[in-house]
């Protein structure tokens, strides 16, 4: 089951998914050009049935899709995909409705849910934008990511090559105290959750 994450001022929550469920706010937002102007879903032509087919596809182990609600009125989504093995998980959050923009909404979701994939032993949390980006790589920064890697033209925006951006958090590091023969010291063994 997808948890319910509640912040100051916003709760993250998985919709009811049923057939006939209303998903005419998330078409708003993913025909809006301005608010998809920098994701890859702008490609896409999203119908009802597109989007429900989506939404479905989250499986609730492996990934996670929540949307961001306000005042009970859902404002955006953020999504998790969730590398378990190598315990990292890659982000997304999108902010959809535009009259909410500019009140950090997206940094307070981010930080929730950042926040419970490292109480879930997440070891590292990662995300990528494109170059141009310049509000998510402010979000990013202001979370406390670091920039990992820049991959030279990989996307295409307004017919030119972008470069991709990568930026990644690493749940910090466990010290454990080791007992030594002569004196005691203090080792760092792997991230937090690590045995060894």
């Amino acid at each position: 089951m997808t948890p319910t994450i509640r912040t100051e001022r916003l709760v993250m929550q998985a919709p009811f998914l049923h057939e006939n469920m209303d998903v005419a706010h998330h078409l708003r937002w993913l025909t809006n050009k301005h608010i998809m102007q920098y994701s890859e879903n702008r490609h896409l032509t999203h119908s009802t049935a597109s989007q429900y087919e989506y939404l479905c596809s989250f499986d609730q182990e492996n990934d996670y899709f929540w949307e961001v609600v306000r005042c009970g009125i859902p404002i955006g989504s953020i999504s998790a995909h969730l590398d378990i093995p190598n315990r990292t998980a890659n982000l997304g959050v999108m902010i959809g409705d535009d009259s909410h923009h500019g009140h950090a909404y997206g940094l307070e979701a981010w930080h929730g849910v950042c926040e419970w994939l490292f109480s879930q032993d997440t070891r590292k949390i990662e995300a990528g934008c494109m170059a141009c980006n310049k509000p998510m790589i402010k979000l990013l920064e202001k979370c406390g990511f670091d920039h990992e890697a820049t991959i030279p033209g990989h996307f295409l925006f307004n017919g030119k090559p972008m470069d991709k951006v990568c930026y990644g958090k690493t749940q910090k590091a466990k010290i454990i105290p080791i007992p030594a023969r002569s004196r005691r010291r203090e080792s760092v063994l792997g991230s937090a959750g690590d045995a060894a």
